[in-house]
């Protein structure tokens, strides 16, 4: 069954057109989805599901991240009718080897604060309990 967007100026069937947008960024730089993944920290799934159309509407965080992790910016384009066209523009060169350690550390950064928080939480859980065993 056809899904039709009831917008005004942003329209679209089926998929939306930040999606052809993404497909020419991935395409202009002659990456794999897993080659993106390891730039970007986007799930190669995700990446290969915007590249063979099963994502109909992408998350705006995820596409701008891609974006700029690819050195990329919005660059929409509105036609005389009013209808938007999304697009991106390069903005920056990037050495994707040095993109993909920058991207690797700040995974490993972000694991590390991640395991500390856990197990912050876990000593004030402990702390919280009385007596008879009980939590407060």
């Amino acid at each position: 069954m056809r899904r039709v967007s009831f917008y005004r100026n942003y329209h679209f069937i089926e998929q939306d057109p930040i999606v052809p947008a993404l497909k020419t960024i991935t395409r202009d730089e002659h990456l794999k989805p897993s080659e993106a993944h390891e730039i970007t920290g986007l799930a190669t799934q995700t990446i290969t599901n915007w590249l063979n159309g099963k994502t109909r509407r992408p998350q705006n965080a995820s596409s701008t991240n891609f974006a700029a992790a690819l050195g990329y910016a919005r660059h929409d384009e509105l036609l005389p009718d009013g209808t938007v066209v999304p697009g991106y523009k390069k903005v920056r060169d990037l050495d994707w080897k040095e993109e993909a350690e920058k991207q690797a550390d700040w995974m490993l950064r972000t694991a590390d604060r991640r395991a500390a928080q856990k197990e912050a939480e876990k000593k004030a859980a402990q702390k919280k309990k009385r007596s008879n065993g009980h939590r407060t």
